[in-house]
């Protein structure tokens, strides 16, 4: 029997590339588990989900870098029980700021624990949130405040998660001297403001007051936004008058209207003042890619403004029934600059003969592109100090009281409102921290995409990958 001379085996190529391959492949094996074994020691995660659910936002943060007071985030938790959610998203406050610290308070070993923060006397409930500042201001939140669920077929499905927008909001009111009060006019047969839109603005630590000026003949002190929403009547003059001293003292208003033939003079003078009219038309789009199913459903583009961004960056739209148009005046005060907020297409037009029986364009009608709300700042200088007055006007009211149209617009009316309201108070830090989806979003793909994709997997992968292994297989028969 021959004796194996290993060192000859060497001499082999096949058995040097086999062991080459072995040792390349055990030296690639080590530096994974090395490296494995080296992340594992740190405590960092990567938030990969799409809509950022794990991650604060940049308001968020900003909020945080501001604090001059520690504030500390009880959790009511049983042990064994914990919201890995819930804990992930409240880890994110404390790992940034060390002015945010989270205590777990299990209600059965600390049951006399909340009581101090049960206002109410209705106990505070189990997994509810409490943050608490060194000023001794709170804010309790329940857990359903912390997901927003939405009914469908009998039972509730969870649609998103709120947590960032509710502790963000509880930070906020905790630090801030003042909460923003905001007065909405009564006494003209106005709208009133959907439970969704009143639940948002609670949310957001804003008070909300009725304002009737033909009985309390001026605006309050405390008045940090003044809401006009679609009267049926018009103001009268001495309302006009009020209304318009308010906003020159640096006053804050936001103003809604709704398609009517009614004359609305003294209104209409309040707005002129501001370079706008409201004009009494009715905007139709005939381009079936900026309508949703309907002429007078309209798919607006968005301005490139403080308010509008967010929506834009986030993919969001606003959907507008039955807009109404709004036109900026030629001649107005310099000191006004008006920016377009959304805007219909150049196809559109804007019906202004109420009694017309056909919906095509006629003589007399505006064309397009027409503004459907407005922006507007009016800064000036008097004494050495600086005056600036805000309003944000919009044709139309439907967009942001019907729940089923903002439903269709995946909740961007609503964002849209609120946006324009945290503007009108300076409050840009607020503006688009939002809940975060939970629902799963499937890829929609038209006739034509499914047929390419099809033909790719099915079909042109295969033959690359085939095509390949022909190339390999004769170049080493030919060795």
């Amino acid at each position: 029997m021959k004796n194996l001379n290993i060192w000859e085996s060497f001499k082999d190529k096949r058995v040097r590339y086999g062991g080459y391959a072995s040792m390349m492949t055990a030296f690639v094996v080590a530096i994974l588990i090395i490296i494995n074994l080296m992340v594992g020691q740190l405590d960092y995660k990567l938030d990969l989900t799409e809509n950022k659910m794990f991650s604060l936002s940049q308001q968020t943060l900003d909020i945080l870098d501001s604090l001059d007071q520690k504030i500390t985030i009880y959790a009511l938790t049983e042990t064994g029980k914990e919201n890995l959610i819930f804990d992930e998203a409240l880890k994110k406050y404390s790992d940034y700021s060390n002015k945010i610290k989270v205590e777990y308070k299990d209600p059965v070993l600390y049951p006399q624990f909340a009581t101090k923060y049960d206002k109410s006397g209705n106990s505070i409930s189990n997994d509810s949130l409490i943050v608490e500042g060194e000023n001794g201001k709170y804010k309790v939140i329940p857990p359903f405040q912390l997901v927003n669920y939405r009914y469908s077929n009998g039972s509730y499905i969870a649609e998103s998660l709120a947590v960032e927008e509710r502790v963000t909001g509880a930070i906020q009111y905790i630090v801030s001297e003042k909460n923003p009060v905001i007065y909405a006019l009564k006494g003209h047969d106005e709208f009133e403001l959907s439970n969704n839109i009143k639940t948002q603005l609670e949310k957001e630590n804003y008070e909300i007051k009725n304002l009737n000026l033909l009985t309390d003949k001026s605006i309050p002190e405390d008045a940090d936004i003044l809401l006009i929403l679609a009267p049926n009547r018009d103001i009268s003059k001495e309302e006009a008058t009020i209304i318009n001293d308010f906003l020159q003292n640096k006053g804050r208003a936001i103003i809604l209207t709704n398609v009517s033939g009614k004359e609305m003079d003294n209104l209409e003078e309040v707005t002129n003042k501001y370079g706008i009219s409201i004009q009494k038309s009715i905007i139709i789009e005939p381009e079936t890619k900026y309508q949703f199913f309907n002429p007078l459903h309209i798919i607006p583009s968005l301005g490139d403004h403080e308010i509008t961004n967010p929506l834009r960056s986030n993919g969001l739209a606003v959907l507008i029934p039955v807009g109404q148009s709004i036109e900026t005046l030629q001649v107005k005060r310099d000191s006004l600059e008006i920016i377009p907020l959304i805007t219909s297409s150049e196809s559109s037009y804007a019906k202004t003969n109420f009694e017309s029986e056909v919906a095509e364009k006629e003589e007399g009608d505006l064309d397009g592109p027409l503004d459907i709300a407005v922006a507007i700042t009016d800064k000036w200088y008097e004494n050495n100090e600086e005056y600036v007055t805000k309003l944000v006007v919009i044709g139309n009211t439907q967009f942001l009281l019907d729940p089923d149209v903002d439903a269709l617009s995946a909740g961007g009316n609503t964002d849209f409102f609120m946006n324009s309201i945290n503007w009108l108070v300076d409050r840009e830090e607020s503006i688009s921290i939002r809940p975060k989806s939970l629902v799963t979003q499937r890829l929609k793909m038209n006739q034509s995409q499914v047929l390419l994709y099809s033909g790719i997997s099915v079909i042109v992968i295969p033959v690359i990958i085939g095509i390949i292994g022909l190339v390999v297989w004769l170049r080493r028969k030919n060795r």
